[in-house]
């Protein structure tokens, strides 16, 4: 059975998982090397992953305030 989590732990969770999806994104960018769609296609995904990663640690703050 999962264990219960917080929501300080599910956020920092969530903030790990969002910064290693950019670590792959940039490279995948480099195998991609100079390919117009697919550059384009992971330089709009990466930016909407660093949007949410900001979200999330606007999030956290929020929340270390509660606690």
């Amino acid at each position: 059975m999962e264990e219960t989590k917080n929501l300080a732990e599910m956020g920092k969770d969530i903030s790990g998982k969002l910064f290693d999806a950019i670590t792959l994104l940039e490279t995948l960018e480099e195998i991609v090397d100079g390919s117009r769609k697919e550059a384009t296609l992971l330089s709009i995904t990466k930016q909407n992953i660093k949007l949410a990663f900001y979200e999330i640690e606007e999030c956290r703050k929020m929340i270390y305030i509660l606690d």
